[in-house]
Order: C-alpha cells, then structure tokens, then sequence
C-alpha cells in the first residue's frame, strides 16, 4: 500500500515536470521563431556606398532576402543604385531604388509624382511631406519646411483598386525627389508589393536617413572655366597662339593600337562665318539673334570596324547649337540630332530602329565634346589644377570628367619617321617634351581615361586612351592620313574645304 502510494506520488510529480518542461521547450521555440522573424525583418543597411562624381553616398538594404551589387551604374545619363528582397518563394516583393539624373529637368516635385502615379497605375498619392537633408534625428514631415539646405520632397503612393486599371494588388511606394545644385537631382524610391505600409515607411526612412551630400567645388570651378570659355567667345580659340595670319583650326591624327599598329583616323576642322544660320523644321527658329557662326566638322573613323561624321554649328557662345551626327558599322547604322536653346534645355533625337526624343537641362559646366579641348588653355590662363565638367556627347550621351593637369611634362615620340614630316602644314608630331599635360578621367564606371599633351601653341600633340585596350592618337598631316587610307581621301577633303571655305567668305566680306 505504501509502495503503491509512493509510486502514485512521484508520478504524480513526475507528470507535472513533464508538462513544465514541455512548456519551457514551447516558450524557448516561439522567442527563437520570434527573434528569426525579426531578424528576417530587421532593415540591415550597407556600409555608404558613394558616387564620387556627385558628393554623396547613400546605404541600401542589404542581408539574408535582398540581392545588391553596392555600386552606382551609370545609364541613360543618370546613376542608379538599386537593391531588390527576394523572400523564399523566389519572386521580388520589395525594391529599393536611387536615381541620380545629370541633367534633369526642372519640375514641380506634385507634377513628378503625378507623372510616377500615372506609371505606376491603379494607385493614387495618399500622403505627401517634406524631409530636410541632414538635420539630426529627422523625421516624415506633415507640412513644408523651409530655409533647409537640401530638402526631400516625397509622397506615399498606394494601391487603388478602383484604379483605371482594375488592379487587385496591394502595394505601397514611397517616391522622394531631392533637388540639387547643378540641375542635378536625387530620386529615392521604395516599392513594395505585400501591403505593409509600415515596413516600406521604415525601408525609406532607413535609407533616406542614410543620405549624406557635400556640394563638388569642383564642378562650381568648372562652371566658372566654361563661362570664361563663352566670355572670350569660340573665335578666340580659333587663332593659334603666335600666328594672328591664321584664322581657323584643323586636326588630324592617327589612331594606333596597343602595338603600334595604325587602324584609323580622326579629323576635326574648326572655324566660323558671318552668315546668319536659319533652321526650319522644328530646330531653331530662325530669328535675328541666331548666328550660328562656328562650324565644327568631324571624322572618326576605324578601317572596317566603325565610322562616324558629324556637323556642329553654334554661336560664338554656344548657348545655342544643332549638332548632328551619323553612325556606321557592319551591323548597324544610327543617327542623332541635339538641339540647344539659350534655357539650357536640349533636345536628343536618336533616330535608328526607331526615333527616340529626350530632353535634358544640362548644367552651367556643360560643353560638347567638340569644343573640349578648350578647356585646357582655359584652366592654364585661370591657373586652374582640377575641374569637373559634363562632357555632351554627339550622341547626346552627358559624362562627369575629371579634368586634371598634370605638373611634370612627359616626352613623346612618334613611332613612324615619315610622321615627323608633315610638308610644312606645321601639324607635325616632333620629338620634344609637350608643354603640359592633363588627364581626362570619364566618370561613368567604365574606367575610361585621356592623357592629352600640348605643345607650346596649346594644340594637341597626342593622346593616350585607355579603355577596353590601349590608344594612341599622334598629330599628324592631310598629306599622311591621305595616304594612309586613300579610300577616305575624298570625303577628307570635301569636309576640310567646306569648312574653309566659310571662313573664306567670312574674310572676303570684311
């Protein structure tokens, strides 16, 4: 009796340490699910990544879920950094994006989320405010602050399900548009499909918080070189130094590779008439202020692999200039057309497969790629050492350049003895040290590169590319590159005469 008393005893307890055992397990299994929800949930932001061409850096989600490459790519004249989450199931819920526009054009931030409330589609704003850049412990605003140094407009755009389109998908997207100097702009967006207001709130909060932007000096002090460039007017560069007889610019240069090897060449030929220029069909209209009176035409071309020619006619400030370009290879043919209106807004019309028209507000440190080279007799008068410009190209295409002048002149040495002579047209490649050196670094992520040498008339002497391989461009003459590539010899010098030939004109008249 007693041993059965005992046994019922200490099952008894024995059952209960069972159950609070059990009970323990189930606790200690609900904080571990509990702590891998949130540590699944929790915004894990990457180290800055920053955009050294803009002053600025931003953190991006980052972790177990989102997928990242942490750098900036450039396209379509912008710079974008993205981040996507992709849970277990495979499919992409949330997605983190930064957009840094060159050249974007001025608009009211309600127009800019309107037109986004129109792409996204079936949605409508439910909220909008304002967020002052670097201000601690800033938060989501309700009403517009002023007197910031740098604000971030933003708007809470969320589904509609009585939308134009019907939509049943839940979705919120945080859109913030931050003006900067320079036309530049900063576009932050968080776009998330599962309905969860307050995660994507606290995702674009997270990276909005994250921000940190410095003004580039250097593209003020590009800006001040482009605007003495348009003070002194184009036609002062085109007199060489030392010979005031001359009125008028030509290049030509050969283009070797890697290994010496001429595979091309390009020609430039610069110079300026009186004549009034009209433009009809949707151009410039043709008023009395618009003298296009610098002509700039161009040849670049590879034996069998590339060509392009183009037109550039501007003013002598080239506030205002069309620039027309066309493209060849054996697998495609292209065109292009810039406009440029004294606003500072141009018009890119691409014309291949398909005609394409974009418009962009370029910034005060803007010059074409034809007139580049400007810049460096420029920052010698203004003892400038480091500028920042945007470099246009024909195809419309804006790239960030560091623009460095380097102290100790490297010599150079032409690779072919007959290049040294030049039949006395003074464009030939002699063996000397250059004048000064600078270093073009195009800040588009390609790691593309230009070491351009002067000679003591600030004209080109060489150029050293680096891009996907080594080039050389080396100064040469008509008489050299006529022989060279003896299939180009006529249209080299229908192009050459044609540009002269309004300088001829421009002479005769005065």
């Amino acid at each position: 009796m007693l041993a059965l008393t005992m046994n019922g005893t200490y099952g008894a307890k024995g059952h209960w340490a069972d159950k609070i055992a059990f009970f323990g397990l189930f606790i200690a299994v609900l904080l571990i699910a509990c702590f891998i929800v949130l540590w699944k949930s929790a915004i894990v932001l990457s180290e800055p990544i920053e955009l050294d061409c803009a002053g600025l850096s931003v953190c991006i989600p980052t972790g177990a879920g989102w997928k990242n490459e942490k750098q900036w790519k450039y396209q379509q004249n912008a710079f974008t950094l993205d981040s996507f989450f992709t849970p277990g199931s495979g499919s992409v819920t949330t997605i983190v994006s930064c957009r840094y526009l060159l050249a974007a054009t001025k608009a009211a931030p309600d127009k800019l989320f309107e037109e986004r409330v129109s792409t996204v589609g079936g949605s409508k704003i439910a909220k909008t405010g304002q967020i002052e850049i670097g201000r601690q412990g800033f938060s989501f605003a309700k009403d517009s602050q002023n007197g910031s140094i740098l604000t971030l407009d933003w708007a809470h755009i969320k589904s509609s399900p009585s939308g134009s389109q019907g939509s049943k998908t839940l979705f919120d997207t945080f859109f913030g548009i931050a003006q900067l100097p320079n036309n530049r702009r900063l576009d932050i967006e968080v776009y998330q499909t599962t309905g969860d207001t307050n995660l994507a709130e606290g995702i674009f909060k997270s990276v909005v918080e994250s921000l940190k932007f410095t003004d580039n000096r250097l593209l003020e002090t590009g800006s001040k070189i482009v605007a003495e460039i348009k003070g002194k007017g184009l036609d002062s560069f085109l007199v060489p130094a030392g010979n005031k007889q001359e009125e008028g610019q030509e290049s030509f240069f050969l283009i070797k590779d890697a290994r010496g090897h001429t595979i091309g060449f390009t020609m430039e030929v610069l110079g300026s008439h009186s004549a009034e220029i009209l433009q009809t069909g949707g151009t410039l209209e043709p008023t009395p202020e618009t003298r296009l009176n610098i002509l700039v035409g161009s040849f670049y071309y590879i034996r069998g692999r590339y060509e392009q020619a183009t037109f550039f006619q501007s003013d002598n400030r080239f506030d205002e200039f069309v620039w027309r370009s066309e493209t060849s290879s054996p697998a495609d043919r292209s065109g292009a057309e810039i406009i440029s209106g004294k606003d500072g807004i141009i018009t890119v019309k691409e014309f291949g497969r398909r005609v394409e028209e974009k418009i962009y507000q370029i910034n005060p440190a803007a010059i074409p790629d034809v007139l580049s080279e400007f810049t460096f007799s420029q920052m010698l008068d203004s003892d400038r050492k480091e500028i920042f410009v945007d470099i246009i190209g024909a195809d419309g295409k804006i790239t960030p350049a560091l623009v460095s002048r380097i102290e100790a002149p490297r010599p150079f040495t032409p690779t072919a003895p007959e290049e040294q002579n030049s039949g006395g047209s003074g464009a030939e490649v002699t063996r000397e040290e250059a004048a000064c050196v600078f270093r073009v670094e195009l800040m588009d992520g390609r790691g593309f590169s230009e070491q351009v040498y002067l000679d003591d008339q600030r004209r080109i002497s060489r150029i050293l590319l680096q891009q996907e391989s080594t080039y050389t461009l080396e100064r040469t003459s008509t008489e050299n590159i006529l022989r060279e590539f003896p299939e180009q010899g006529g249209y080299i010098l229908q192009r050459k005469d044609k540009i002269l030939e309004q300088n001829q004109l421009q002479e005769s008249s005065e």
